[in-house]
């Protein structure tokens, strides 16, 4: 068989959306919810936090959610990561583009705002983002994205959470954030009642359903269609355990062994010549992340947690404490020492525990646990 794309449908290329985005409906159905208020000329009643560790596919989705604004035409969309802009002023140039909106009349403002050749210049007033983006967003409504909102500066942030709500209450306007796990406590240390007020949602790993659609759909679209077998589906789902990233890899690695040897189907045998090219970029991906452990001075309590996790899918609150409190050396894991370390975990996505949900702790990548702990027995 001869396949007419020569290009690998799972690796698209930077900055666009994989074949096919499984599992997220209930993601989906909630941020359209959101745009709808938008294109009804309200703003949003509530702005979208999206968390996750890394590798969940929180960008794929906004990405999704772009391409629904840019496609409908009736709603703006500017995507921002904080790389981007180090101040106030460099924030509201991207959000409200001076030359887009030249004819905005300044002089009404109860603040004073000057425009220079890079953008605007707010002379370091807070409070000058908000009648701005107000003005901006009575013209036309704007859906702001901000990815990788864990690394947002504090003295920033808060200024545009708090713009965001005020702005939400006369314009149509509306925030997404994504970030890993800890972008929970980085918005409370901004505003104590942002976090409770917005719609969570937390991008889980795909289940069973869900990654077999990942790989099987793409798959079939491509000409002449790539069938699979219902064991081999099986296989690559089972190994992949439902991480986006690794569906991905497996996707990948089936499409480049079918192209290779000119077969039509996937069976088993085209799984286990697939497994090889997984298995080193796992492998790779596991010593990444073991060293980011190694360098935090935690591989000894992610062993431990390790074990805590062994045969459960999830944790209780104490359990998992326990766990870290058992890994921690005697005089230093008391309460407070306990909960930084559970909260640095969580930073970096080892453990979480979803917002949307009451199903505990789990692993943010149950073979990394099993990796780290043959890694340090």
């Amino acid at each position: 068989m001869s396949l007419t794309a020569v290009t690998n449908p799972f690796m698209p290329g930077h900055g666009q959306q994989p074949p096919y985005l499984a599992g997220r409906e209930h993601e989906q159905k909630a941020l359209l919810g959101l745009l709808g208020y938008l294109k009804s000329g309200r703003g949003a009643p509530r702005n979208a936090v999206l968390s996750g560790p890394r590798g969940n596919g929180k960008t794929a989705l906004l990405r999704w959610v772009v391409q629904q604004v840019e496609d409908d035409g009736a709603i703006d969309a500017e995507w921002l990561t904080p790389s981007e802009f180090s101040g106030l002023d460099e924030l509201a140039t991207r959000l409200v583009p001076p030359r887009r909106f030249d004819s905005l009349r300044l002089d009404t403002f109860s603040v004073h705002i000057g425009v220079g050749k890079l953008g605007w210049k707010l002379e370091g007033q807070r409070g000058a983002l908000t009648p701005l983006l107000k003005a901006r967003c009575s013209r036309r409504p704007l859906m702001a994205v901000i990815d990788e909102s864990h690394t947002l500066p504090s003295e920033v942030g808060q200024v545009l959470l708090n713009a965001s709500q005020s702005v939400c209450a006369e314009a149509p306007f509306l925030l997404v954030m994504a970030g890993t796990p800890g972008l929970q406590h980085h918005l409370n240390t901004m505003s104590a009642t942002f976090w409770s007020r917005a719609e969570k949602l937390g991008i889980r790993r795909l289940d069973k359903r869900a990654a077999a659609a990942a790989l099987e759909r793409p798959l079939a679209a491509q000409t002449p269609p790539i069938a699979c077998s219902a064991d081999a589906l099986g296989e690559a789902v089972a190994a992949s355990q439902g991480y986006p990233y690794f569906v991905q890899l497996w996707g990948a690695s089936l499409w480049e062994i079918v192209r290779e040897s000119g077969t039509a189907d996937v069976d088993e045998a085209v799984v286990a010549a697939a497994a090889p090219a997984v298995g080193r970029s796992q492998s790779a991906y596991y010593q990444d992340r073991y060293q980011e452990l190694e360098r935090e001075d935690l591989l000894g309590v992610a062993s431990g947690v390790a074990e805590a996790f062994a045969g459960q899918d999830s944790l209780r609150r104490k359990a998992l404490n326990g766990a870290i409190a058992a890994a921690l050396p005697e005089g230093r894991n008391g309460t407070t020492e306990v909960l930084q370390c559970r909260d640095r975990l969580s930073d970096l996505g080892y453990v979480w525990n979803p917002p949307d949900g009451d199903d505990g702790w789990q692993p943010g990548i149950p073979s990394l646990m099993a990796y780290v702990k043959d890694q340090t027995t």
